[in-house]
């Protein structure tokens, strides 16, 4: 017997482990893979934060000296609906409190000529998708759906103009403080 049919009977036979046969494919396995990217929408105030007017004066318009630099981001989902940037107080009848006394948010006023408010604007309306309080917000800018991802991410910086409008009010002396909020939502 030859070297090579003596090989073949000892592994026919089970002395010799058998070679595996080339081309003989084992069952595939299979791995899941996903990554997701959350959405994103921010809102810093890069500017102004803290608004003083050191001398109110009572029957006048009052301007607040700088604006506010507010800086929005968004990175969205395709028809992820529209964006608006809110501004409101929790309690529009005491959007700034001295004491006992308040300033009520329709005497607070705000435009923002880079979001489409040209004109200075109480902030007295309701507010949208769950973002602001009945009677005491004021949107300063929209967006509507937009599936090119140019305006689904995007990040803009607005001035926002703040003043006290106390034509006909007269208050008593004090120091009044509130906190006006930003939001940005979509709906």
């Amino acid at each position: 017997m030859g070297r090579a049919l003596a090989g073949a009977l000892l592994v026919a036979f089970g002395a010799l482990p058998a070679r595996a046969q080339v081309g003989t494919l084992g069952a595939p396995i299979t791995v899941t893979l996903a990554a997701a990217v959350p959405p994103s929408l921010t809102v810093l105030v890069t500017g102004g934060a803290v608004q003083t007017i050191p001398s109110l004066t009572s029957g006048a318009v009052n301007n607040f000296p700088t604006p506010v630099q507010v800086q929005t981001s968004w990175d969205l989902r395709p028809n992820s609906g529209t964006l608006s940037l809110v501004a409101y107080f929790t309690n529009p009848a005491q959007a700034m409190v001295s004491g006992a006394n308040a300033i009520a948010s329709s005497r607070v006023q705000a435009r923002m000529p880079s979001g489409g408010i040209v004109s200075f604007t109480s902030i007295a309306f309701n507010g949208v998708g769950g973002a602001g309080t009945a009677g005491g917000s004021l949107v300063l800018f929209t967006y509507g759906v937009c599936n090119s991802s140019a305006c689904r991410r995007q990040t803009r910086t607005d001035p926002l103009e703040l003043r006290l409008d106390l034509t006909g009010t007269i208050l008593p002396p004090g120091t009044y403080t509130g906190t006006l909020n930003l939001r940005a939502v979509t709906y």
